[in-house]
């Protein structure tokens, strides 16, 4: 595995010191062997300083000399480490009742923002669409259509926006077509597949009323998808949010019927603490393989 240039540079201070074991010293100097960048960085770092005097005559081997100067860096490593400590507890004592109180600010602030006008529908949806809705996190939304025609009768719209810390958005269209403009939309949305969505948030599927004709899904922001009643009505949804829950009680805003089978995005879902532990061990992997 190779190691990152950044993370050999942390180890540099305590390879010059002789403190690392002996697999860090062997990764150590098999990078530095390979890497003409890091090799420069750690001779520039064991080079004197111009403006240190040393005592030469009290040096009595070239081999005392560097004993002084590597005791002389570690002390400083020492000193900087202790004071660096130190900062950061007084600073954290000082900001963390700031910080949590801006962040209650914001949740307390926040604003739910919902909207059932379809005539609205381009403010919130494609590339017209406001700076607050324009990139969804990146999902697929184009599965939504692009503008709301004529040709079209919407039964039903809502657009619903949180923004507590990290955006959060929910909205469905449910659109009834004729029957030639029906085919030719299953036909546009049968050119998005239907990735691989079970089990993402304990999703298990869809009600039996209603066939899934699109999906984007994200294990982390959630789900674009639309369904349809297999006669003449296609039901829209996106769901997407951060941090593998959603600050936004969903169902106040949605049918059921429109939800997956067993979704589960609330604060304390099961998904959340499992891919929270996840990460966590891939971390303590990459410190132990490190």
């Amino acid at each position: 595995m190779k190691i990152a240039c950044e993370i050999i540079r942390d180890l540099l201070p305590l390879y010059a010191e002789d403190m690392v074991s002996e697999k860090s010293k062997e990764a150590v100097e098999e990078h530095l062997e390979e890497c003409e960048d890091c090799k420069a960085f750690y001779q520039r770092m064991m080079a004197p300083e111009p403006s240190v005097q040393f005592d030469v005559e009290e040096a009595k081997s070239f081999q005392s000399f560097v004993k002084k100067k590597k005791w002389s860096f570690g002390c400083k490593v020492a000193l900087l480490s202790v004071a660096l400590v130190m900062f950061l507890v007084l600073l954290r004592g000082a900001l963390l009742g700031g910080a949590i109180g801006l962040l209650v600010q914001d949740m307390v602030s926040a604003k739910v923002e919902v909207d059932t006008d379809a005539s609205h529908y381009s403010q919130y949806m494609g590339e017209q669409a406001g700076e607050n809705y324009r990139s969804k996190c990146g999902m697929e939304e184009r599965i939504f259509p692009k503008e709301i025609r004529a040709d079209m009768s919407v039964e039903d719209y809502k657009m619903v926006y949180y923004n507590p810390w990290d955006p959060q958005y929910l909205s469905y269209l449910v659109v009834e077509y004729d029957a030639e403009t029906y085919r030719q939309e299953c036909a546009r949305l049968a050119s998005y597949s239907v990735g691989d969505y079970v089990g993402n948030y304990g999703v298990t599927g869809f009600d039996g009323q209603y066939q899934l004709l699109a999906m984007d899904a994200d294990p982390y922001y959630g789900f674009v998808y639309a369904l349809t009643d297999g006669e003449s009505k296609i039901i829209y949804v996106e769901i997407i949010f951060c941090n593998y829950f959603m600050d936004l009680d969903y169902e106040e805003y949605i049918d059921k019927s429109y939800l997956p089978l067993g979704f589960d995005a609330s604060s304390g879902n099961p998904y959340r603490k499992k891919m929270l532990a996840t990460v966590t061990k891939v971390k303590r992997q990459i410190m132990v393989t490190v």
